[in-house]
């Protein structure tokens, strides 16, 4: 893909989009990066949602992406063979496979993903993986999402809980085990981040790969880290995520929706403080 002419921005122009038209769905899409906008500017959500004013995007980072591909793409291979990933074993979770179900395409597939109808609004996401273990029976699955980086910091259960950003992570996890649990599935509380950090410290990119892919980045050992939304201390800058927590914001989000007029900003919201700033001069 190539792009070669400049784009201005522009509302969205299709009434379908748009929040209480008659041409919108009923109930109305609401995805899982949109429930994430909602909670840091109301605002922001109410004028993108309602409007079509929506803020100024950014590019893809697309090697973050090629590193979720590769992931998918071994993952599906112990898939299709019924075995646990290295990962998996090397974390003490060998009792674990990726699941295969008929839907995990269609769940993993963006603009698809798994949809739950709640609330007068139908909420939806798509997931990275799922691993599966059995006892017997019975059996109970764990949401997984792969995430990539480069830093020197030490990744850690308890960083996900104390780094702002990374703490989004954790509600995008819960989100997505609340949305197949309300599908009726065995979903556990317990979800897995697969983490690929670059080393940082390497003076040079990898020159040991294949004859079409001769260098590569260089990755530090992955790291599985565990979160449990069920844990009373998987705490948020003050807020108690979980699955009472996401119905909570579903809630939310459709009255913010139905409001007639825009509501407050997000406290921390960068674009609403420019805007109100800008519009002084």
């Amino acid at each position: 893909m190539v792009t070669k002419d400049r784009k201005k921005w522009k509302e969205r122009s299709t009434q379908k989009s748009k929040y209480g038209t008659t041409e919108a769905p009923d109930p109305f899409p609401i995805s899982r990066s949109r429930l994430e906008k909602f909670h840091a500017c109301p605002r922001c959500f109410w004028l993108d949602r309602v409007m079509g004013v929506d803020t100024p995007g950014i590019p893809s980072f697309l090697l973050n992406t090629l590193v979720d591909t590769l992931l998918k793409r071994e993952f599906d291979i112990h898939r299709e063979a019924g075995t646990p990933h290295p990962y998996m074993t090397e974390n003490e979770l060998g009792h674990m496979v990726p699941l295969a179900h008929d839907m995990m395409d269609e769940w993993r597939e963006n603009f698809k993903g798994v949809r739950v109808e709640r609330h007068g609004l139908q909420v939806f996401g798509a997931i990275d993986d799922i691993w599966i273990s059995k006892d017997g029976d019975s059996e109970e699955w764990y949401v997984v999402d792969y995430k990539s980086t480069a830093t020197k910091a030490e990744l850690t259960a308890d960083l996900f809980l104390e780094d702002i950003y990374k703490g989004s992570y954790v509600r995008q996890m819960a989100i997505y085990q609340w949305l197949l649990r309300e599908l009726g599935h065995p979903v556990s509380t317990r979800g897995f981040f697969v983490y690929e950090n670059g080393n940082v410290s390497e003076s040079s990119l990898l020159r040991d790969g294949s004859a079409v892919s001769p260098r590569g980045i260089p990755l530090k050992p992955a790291l599985v880290i565990e979160i449990d939304t069920a844990d009373p201390s998987t705490v948020i800058e003050g807020e108690r995520i979980g699955f009472d927590w996401v119905d909570g914001l579903v809630r939310g989000a459709k009255e913010c929706l139905d409001l007639v007029e825009p509501p407050e900003a997000g406290e921390f919201c960068h674009h609403c403080a420019y805007v109100s700033s800008a519009s002084q001069f």
